[in-house]
């Protein structure tokens, strides 16, 4: 019997499509997902990809943590095809038509 609920790296991959960029931070306060980064450096290795990685400060400055972001437009189609196969293995809705060249669009050139 498979799972209803999404895998981390689907929730992780979903989050960064969508809002455009991911932070470790992000992840904890809305995702519930400590350690991110190793579902990123999963997704990294499985599609053959190196995200855009850029280091933030906390609001006091004592810490740091780490923003993500797809480099171009290729990097975002690989990664919504891989999120929607995830999601069409535990039998939810894929990215439709509309919301892939809405998060297409964001990129500059083709495919």
């Amino acid at each position: 019997m498979k799972s209803n609920k999404p895998t981390r790296e689907e929730r992780i991959a979903r989050a960064l499509l969508l809002n455009g960029s991911f932070s470790e931070r992000e992840g904890v306060t809305q995702l519930n997902i400590t350690s991110g980064r190793n579902e990123i450096s999963n997704i990294e290795r499985k599609l053959n990809i190196k995200v855009n990685r850029v280091w933030e400060k906390t609001a006091d400055g004592l810490g740091q943590y780490y923003r993500y972001s797809i480099a171009d437009k290729e990097q975002a189609y690989k990664m919504i095809q891989f999120t929607n196969t995830l999601t069409q293995a535990r039998n939810a809705e894929p990215f439709n038509a509309t919301e892939t060249r809405a998060i297409l669009a964001r990129f500059k050139g083709k495919i």
